[in-house]
């Protein structure tokens, strides 16, 4: 059933896109420039609109939201967000931008010793943690933080944590070791399904500027 937003906004001559605030916003709006677009969010503010687009500049995990609803028609967010939320959206792809690893960690004094008890395992990220350690663990249970998880193992509140590494610096500044990356992220350019069908014209000449500045086959919907 194509989503009664997308009827709605199917009358605007505007596509529209969700970033990501945070780390990774220099980097969109570099890879929009990149691409011929000219992307200027005013101080405070978080809507930049042009002449054929609008962009919207929100919190990473709600990206995927925005796009499953059709309140956006496209979004730019990582794969860990995407991984996290397991929102119905169309991942169209790799941007290569906002690269980090998704790791497990625990205090260097552990290193060696075996737990043989459950074990706490600390995160912002509970659905994956809980979907990584169930291959790792046979009795664990999820500490769901939302920020500072990096301290949790000095306070005695968890035994691991997993959270997004880029250069290891957070970890070391707080006596931890990187035991296994989990997976590698980076930014996906993601879009909404009815958009594909409603918007299509719309969608097909902004994929044209895409296929222009970028490789065909870093695309993964063709």
């Amino acid at each position: 059933m194509i989503d009664e937003k997308i009827h709605r906004k199917s009358k605007s001559n505007k596509l529209s896109f969700a970033l990501s605030k945070g780390r990774i916003k220099d980097e969109e709006i570099e890879f929009f420039k990149n691409i011929g677009l000219q992307v200027n969010f005013p101080q405070r503010e978080l809507k930049c609109e042009t002449e054929d687009f609008i962009f919207w500049l929100i919190k990473p995990q709600d990206v995927p939201t925005w796009v499953e609803s059709g309140v956006v028609d496209f979004g730019v967010v990582g794969l860990d967000v995407i991984r996290e939320t397991k929102k119905d959206v169309l991942e169209l792809m790799d941007l290569q931008i906002g690269k980090c690893r998704f790791s497990l960690a625990c205090d260097e004094k552990k290193i060696g010793k075996i737990l043989y008890d459950k074990v706490y395992v600390a995160t912002k990220f509970p659905n994956l943690t809980r979907e990584y350690c169930s291959k790792i663990f046979r009795d664990f249970e999820i500490i769901h933080l939302h920020g500072s998880v990096e301290v949790a193992p000095q306070v005695g509140l968890a035994d691991y944590i997993t959270d997004l590494v880029s250069t290891g610096r957070t970890l070391r500044e707080n006596n931890l070791v990187e035991l296994r990356v989990l997976f590698e992220s980076s930014a996906y350019l993601i879009a909404n399904r009815s958009s594909f069908i409603v918007r299509y014209d719309l969608v097909e000449n902004f994929l044209k500027i895409l296929h222009k500045s970028m490789r065909r086959d870093t695309f993964l919907f063709q």
